[in-house]
């Protein structure tokens, strides 16, 4: 929710260009075919007559995929070989993917979690320590083990593209509920003022998160427990079969292949359950890299020291509509081999802000003469009303923020610092974006509609007609 920095702005500018605009910047070895085909990716091995090479797509929004392909001599017009160099570089990246999810289960397992306190009960929660953060998990340890290891790899994301200041800077605590029962005692007195499912309390510094999922986590951990008995089984099972059938190779390699379908399927089932699970907490992860983004920012912009002018270079805080609005973008960022890519437009968030804008006045986005002005109390809802009222203002925050960053480029510049710095003086807000995007406020929404509705979730854009 809120944050006094301005991380995104500094992280979008340090990023490379690949990066931002949902493509790879990763270095390939390229293949052209004779008929015209073409792949991107790492050659893998090659002899007189055939290519083994594995193809690497990084769609916009999406985990990157892979897949091997064998190519004969004949088929191939030519291909550009990387250096050595670069080609470390590709293999250490492909390396880090994880695309079966087999790699963050290991680390789950491996994980160490400690018993605390939970609402005056010894021993009822979960709790983790990092660098960066401090968990404390009244979730199922399913949940934990995988908002741990979430939570790892985007401060890691954050960090490699922006390290925070020197100096020392105390860990995020982090206060995951296992029930919206506990979120709403976490909050105590505000949660009759807030009904967002998490918050960033910037005083404490800390995040408090709600999720309902104690029963789901509950039932997968028996289903898992289950599946690792029957694998322990067949384990079991094969190393008799080799022993009772030493010599007889035909009648081992039958059993073998009964023994290999049922581990497959067992496999399977557990793949299975980790998509389910995947499904069921996409909502809550999305939530904690939104209000994580606000905590990291905190430590690694804080405001301007009031008692120092002139000596800090800080610009100063930047206005609550942007900072929800560039939250946003950070919610569906993918993070995959140490990198946050971003750069696509959120497909749900774009759906409705189109059809936000197939809407006649008051009931399509959010004026900026509004929103450029919008109190901190907009974006928090206390009833259905003004739930509404801060779905409009969320919305417009994000399409700003997107058509700040990825269209415009403004963001990081010295011409956005100018920005921050004239509010922090104090200054008609709508005069300072004006003097930032170069164009009075009319224009500036006309430009914005435009680029809206042309806007794929790809991050490109419909050719005017």
């Amino acid at each position: 929710m809120y944050l006094s920095a301005s991380l995104l702005f500094t992280l979008l500018a340090s990023a490379p260009p690949g990066v931002l605009n949902g493509h790879s910047d990763w270095p390939f070895d390229e293949l052209f075919l004779r008929n015209g085909g073409y792949f991107r990716g790492l050659l893998l091995e090659e002899s007189p007559s055939m290519i083994r090479f594995q193809t690497v797509r990084r769609a916009p929004g999406r985990p990157t995929v892979t897949l091997t392909l064998r190519f004969n001599r004949e088929e191939i017009a030519r291909i550009h070989r990387l250096n050595e160099a670069d080609r470390r570089i590709l293999q250490e990246k492909l390396s880090e993917l994880d695309p079966t999810g087999v790699g963050e289960r290991r680390r789950m397992e491996e994980l160490t979690l400690h018993r605390t306190a939970w609402f005056g009960q010894p021993d009822a929660a979960f709790e983790y320590g990092s660098d960066q953060f401090i968990l404390i998990s009244g979730a199922p340890e399913e949940v934990t083990r995988r908002a741990a290891i979430r939570l790892e790899q985007i401060c890691a994301a954050f960090t490699r593209l922006l390290p925070p200041r020197p100096g020392k800077h105390p860990p995020i605590r982090i206060y995951l509920a296992g029930s919206l029962e506990e979120y709403a005692k976490l909050l105590g007195s505000r949660h009759a003022q807030l009904l967002n499912p998490a918050v960033y309390d910037p005083e404490g510094h800390r995040i408090i998160c709600g999720s309902d999922l104690r029963r789901f986590g509950e039932e997968l951990a028996k289903i898992r427990l289950a599946h690792q008995q029957q694998l322990a089984g067949i384990q079991c099972y094969e190393a008799n079969l080799r022993q009772a059938y030493q010599g007889q190779k035909a009648e081992l390699t039958r059993f073998l292949t009964i023994v290999q379908q049922e581990r497959k399927r067992v496999l399977q089932a557990e793949q299975s359950n980790d998509h389910a699970f995947d499904q069921a907490t996409r909502q809550l992860f999305a939530l904690l890299y939104h209000e994580l983004f606000h905590a990291y920012a905190a430590i690694a912009f804080p405001p301007p020291a009031p008692a120092s002018p002139g000596m800090d270079k800080t610009p100063g805080e930047i206005p609550r509509w942007l900072n929800e609005g560039l939250a946003q973008i950070v919610e569906t960022a993918i993070v995959e081999a140490g990198e946050l890519r971003i750069g696509h437009a959120d497909e749900r968030r774009l759906q409705r802000v189109q059809a936000l804008l197939k809407k006649p006045g008051n009931d399509g986005l959010m004026p900026l003469s509004l929103l450029l002005r919008a109190e901190n109390s907009l974006f928090l809802a206390a009833h259905s009303a003004e739930h509404t009222l801060a779905d409009r203002a969320y919305l417009t925050a994000w399409a700003v923020a997107h058509h700040l960053t990825f269209q415009r480029n403004l963001i990081g510049t010295k011409p956005f610092d100018e920005y921050l710095a004239s509010l922090s003086r104090g200054e008609n807000p709508l005069i300072a974006f004006e003097k930032l995007v170069g164009v009075e406020l009319p224009d500036y929404e006309r430009e914005l509609r435009n680029y809206l509705s042309r806007l794929l979730p790809s991050g490109q854009l419909i050719a005017e007609k």
